[in-house]
């Protein structure tokens, strides 16, 4: 790449460049890093700019009125540019607006976006201000032509640089790697590496080796692991955990600004009271009360004396960074050194480097293969452990990591240790786990590693799930199947190319007759792919057919019933199905010949053989299994199972789901039947003041329940007021008129530090629509999910801006920690009820008597209950809580909603009230 190039970005009134149009252009020359000119200005789109790209942009007709047209602009467009290399962010994106006015149709392009794919492979996020952020680049105003420009061109500069300080053999081998694919970073890489040869005093750029990446290797001092099959289970008295949490306790004197807690110390006895007797609990501990360390420091207490081990399961991986990173560390300042805690994950989420090294010999034979093994490389080059965690995979990465990770059957902790050197991610994180006393995982990996016997986390008796609440959900998503077109096509294209490169590895080593005969048979099953593949998209198509004579709700999808099977709009789906059936049955039936067959050709010694046999027989179980379900979905349904469909724009977006019906059988049969002594936690698990929902949808009704409440002073520190004359939701009387009417007023009153949480895109987008034109008038900014963008960048946004209003949905209802005077006010727009057609939340109701009561309600008494606990989050916190939802106090449900909360200052009245009243509350001291 020359020292010289044109940054440059567009806004548009809308996506297609087909249909709308540019309505400001930026540009930066840049030269060494140095921008040396710029170009800036409105277009004059010829029609009105859509108000949603107003919201986004700020950009409104006023502004492009008086602007010229694109063709009044064009002659002093292609001055400025000429033949100089380009650069955007997604830059594809551009060119095709700009192409359409036969711009920039010969120059070469970059796009910085697939780059910082490659070149940052643990940015938590490639959105081009996400990517500023974390480099230190200066971008002043995100979705405005030349400030994303500029922006655009420091960071390319700054990949740039990060790419020519490669080691020339990493570079070598990705370019090498693309030989047989159309690759547009090719020539940025192919320069890089000229340079770095010649700073290294080298030759031509094949004249140097591919660099060495070495895997971490196993501690020798680790210690050796727990043998919990004849571990002591000692009781241990509970005046030593009052002497931890009194008021003079170690914690005290260890933190001078430590407060007594009546309620964390009720806890930790009943914790540690389970591990001694071998208890099944449930325990809800309010806001405020210190779960973590109430359980922790029990748990660690009795696991080191006892020599045993203890698994403790969170929903939220910031939890588990928390427990590992900060209250495990103080732990172990309380119960002794010698603690040893560790985190566990699927096997899923490590690298195998047999199998990447099976991947670096072959060759990507896809754009997405090429891509995610660039990253990879240059990850492990910079430190990466393997773990998934630690790096960042988007859309095609995650399906070519899945044939990477230690997710294969074919490995086992004995190959790990003999083959691998023990240098396996996944056995040296096992290696750890199974020497540690408190073991960290995920609630998913508790009744999946459970199901089969135990192949990620290393055998325990004493259980302790946070997030409790969380739990079902967990579980059902973990053991839920996704089936759509992509996945099937790009199953069958490995399938090919893993046959095709054994027979290439064939020819080299067997003999000729005998891979002729491999050829011939391998040549069948490549047809019966290739056909497969025809009635793969037929069958699809006849599903996203059916969808659309259903009228399907296109955001939740639709559950598919025994009477849609019955119905004659469903037979072209199942005509369809058993054509491409036989094909999964004669693909399946002769990967099983061939597997059965492998072991006549082991004496020919071809090299990497255990792994194709391996694919081999993984393809086939994949296939066979793929089958079974389809089968299931299409014709034959299990009545334990849930059957959804969700079809997007095109036949090739629609997707199929298999969930568990109910979990709590398995909870009963894998963890409540097997284990000692389990504790569920959490701030939320009663609903109208019972614990009966939850135990009966875990099926722990025998389990011993208690609830702690809360340290917090909530009618001192809480005002929740209920406007009396807001319409009911959903219906035309104004409702949404005055849910805006009710922000702005509230957020003008008190400054911003206003949080809405709403249960519905639609809704949240109206709202954003029109609440944010009259905040900007007042200064204050609102950041709202609607138009895309993380939950962590909108938090951070929130809570730097001095003015601002936060809007989310259901991830902002939990999870959000905004303690002090960043948040005054929490505005819950709706009650949290779930959409009533979702699949699996219908199928469930249907095993009541009466869903609503029984099952709705609660389910979303939950989720108001977490809502409500994002205001108050310290003990000198105050702030308002208004419910813009008059079921709570006009319907006979609605007192259960209301009487699930802490004890607050309540009081309603009219809309106009709550800005003079929150103001009053929030200043007087």
């Amino acid at each position: 790449m020359r020292g010289e190039f044109i940054a440059f970005d567009l806004e548009t009134t809308g996506l297609s460049a087909d249909r709308d149009e540019i309505i400001e252009i930026g540009a930066a020359r840049f030269y060494q890093g140095e921008i040396v000119e710029r170009y800036q200005s409105f277009i004059n789109p010829g029609k009105p700019i859509p108000p949603d790209i107003t919201h986004l942009t700020g950009i409104d007709d006023d502004d492009v009125a008086d602007a010229p047209s694109m063709k009044v602009l064009l002659p002093a467009l292609r001055d400025f540019f000429g033949d100089s290399l380009v650069t955007g962010h997604n830059v594809g994106f551009d060119l095709s607006f700009m192409r359409r006015h036969s711009m920039l149709m010969d120059n070469a392009a970059l796009d910085t976006f697939e780059l910082a794919l490659i070149l940052l492979p643990n940015a938590p996020r490639y959105s081009l201000g996400g990517l500023a952020a974390q480099l230190g680049i200066d971008l002043p105003q995100a979705h405005r032509a030349y400030d994303d420009a500029q922006a655009t061109g420091q960071l390319l500069w700054r990949l740039w640089k990060k790419l020519r300080g490669l080691p020339s053999g990493l570079l070598t081998e990705i370019i090498q790697a693309s030989a047989n694919l159309d690759w547009d970073l090719r020539s940025v890489f192919q320069q890089a590496l000229s340079e770095a040869l010649r700073n290294d005093g080298q030759g031509a750029v094949g004249s140097t080796q591919r660099t060495a990446i070495v895997f971490p290797t196993p501690d020798r001092k680790e210690r050796r692991r727990l043998d919990i099959s004849d571990a002591r289970r000692e009781a241990l008295p509970l005046p030593e955990v009052d002497a931890v949490f009194g008021a003079r306790g170690e914690l005290a004197a260890l933190h001078s600004q430590y407060e007594m807690r009546p309620q964390q110390l009720d806890m930790a006895r009943e914790v540690m009271g389970a591990l001694n007797h071998g208890e099944q609990l449930l325990i809800e501990a309010g806001t405020g009360t210190g779960k973590s360390l109430a359980y922790l420091i029990p748990a660690g207490t009795w696991a080191l004396q006892n020599n045993n081990r203890v698994t403790i399961a969170t929903n939220a991986i910031n939890l588990q960074e928390q427990l590992l990173n900060k209250d495990i560390p103080l732990t172990r300042q309380v119960v002794g050194e010698g603690l040893r805690a560790a985190l566990m994950k699927g096997r899923g989420n490590y690298l195998c480097p047999r199998r990447l090294a099976t991947m670096r010999r072959r060759k990507p034979a896809t754009g997405d293969e090429l891509r995610t093994l660039a990253k990879i490389l240059v990850w492990l080059h910079e430190g990466g452990q393997g773990d998934r965690g630690e790096i960042s995979l988007r859309a095609g990465e995650w399906q070519v990591w899945s044939r990477l990770s230690a997710q294969d059957e074919g490995c086992t902790t004995t190959r790990c240790a003999t083959e691998m050197a023990g240098a396996c991610p996944f056995y040296i994180a096992r290696n750890k786990a199974e020497a540690a006393h408190l073991v960290i995982t995920n609630h998913a990996l508790l009744v999946a590693d459970a199901a089969i016997e135990n192949r990620a986390l290393p055998a325990y008796h004493n259980l302790i799930v946070d997030e409790a609440h969380h739990l079902e959900d967990a579980i059902t998503d973990g053991m839920s199947r996704r089936i759509d077109q992509p996945l099937l096509m790009s199953r069958l294209r490995d399938l090919s190319n893993c046959l095709n490169l054994f027979l290439s590895a064939a020819r080299a080593y067997f003999p000729s007759e005998t891979s002729d005969k491999l050829a011939e048979f391998l040549q069948n099953i490549r047809q019966a792919i290739d056909l497969m593949q025809r009635f793969i998209r037929q069958y699809f198509r006849a599903l996203y057919d059916f969808c659309a004579s259903q009228k399907g709700d296109r955001h939740y999808g639709m559950r598919l019933l025994q009477s849609h099977r019955d119905s004659g709009s469903f037979a072209s789906v199942q005509s369809a199905w058993r054509q491409l059936a036989t094909y999964f049955l004669a693909v399946t039936d002769a990967l099983e010949h061939l597997q059965n067959a492998l072991p006549r050709y082991d004496k020919y010694a071809l090299p990497d053989f255990a792994d194709y046999a391996s694919e081999i027989r993984g393809h086939r179980r994949c296939l066979a299994d793929l089958h079974e379900q389809l089968e299931h979905f299409t014709s034959d349904p299990d009545p334990n199972a849930v059957y959804g469909l969700r079809a997007g724009e095109r036949a090739d977006k629609l997707r199929l789901t298999i969930s568990p019906l109910h979990v709590g059988p398995m909870m009963h049969e894998y963890l409540s039947q097997r284990l000692e002594s389990i504790v569920l936690t959490s701030a939320t698990l009663r609903t109208q003041d019972n614990f009966d929902h939850i135990k009966e949808r875990l099926f722990i009704e025998d389990y011993r329940a208690l609830a702690l409440g809360s340290p917090f002073d909530y009618r001192a520190s809480t005002l929740l007021f209920i406007p009396d004359d807001m319409p009911e939701p959903g219906k035309r009387t104004g409702y949404q008129r005055m849910v805006e009417r009710g922000i702005i007023e509230l957020a003008t009153a008190l400054n911003g530090r206003v949080m809405a949480l709403f249960t519905s895109y639609s809704q949240l987008r109206q709202t954003a629509l029109h609440v944010t034109p009259r905040l900007k008038l007042g200064d204050i900014e609102v950041f709202d999910q609607s138009f895309g963008g993380s939950r962590e960048v909108l938090l951070d946004n929130f809570k730097r801006a001095d003015r601002a209003v936060l809007m989310g949905v259901r991830s902002f209802w939990e999870g959000i920690d905004i303690p002090g005077d960043d948040l005054s006010a929490l505005v819950i727009a709706r009650l949290p009820f779930a959409v009533p057609s979702e699949p699996i939340f219908a199928a469930r109701a249907e095993t009541y008597s009466n869903s609503f009561q029984q099952y709705a309600v609660p389910d979303a008494i939950l989720r108001f209950r977490q809502g409500f606990g994002r205001l108050i989050r310290s003990r000198s916190d105050r702030g308002v809580v208004a419910i813009f939802d008059s079921r709570v106090i006009r319907k006979s449900y609605g007192g259960s909603f209301l009487e699930s909360l802490p004890d607050c200052t309540v009081q309603s009245g009219s809309l106009d009230k709550l800005p003079s009243l929150a103001k009053a509350w929030i200043e007087r001291q």
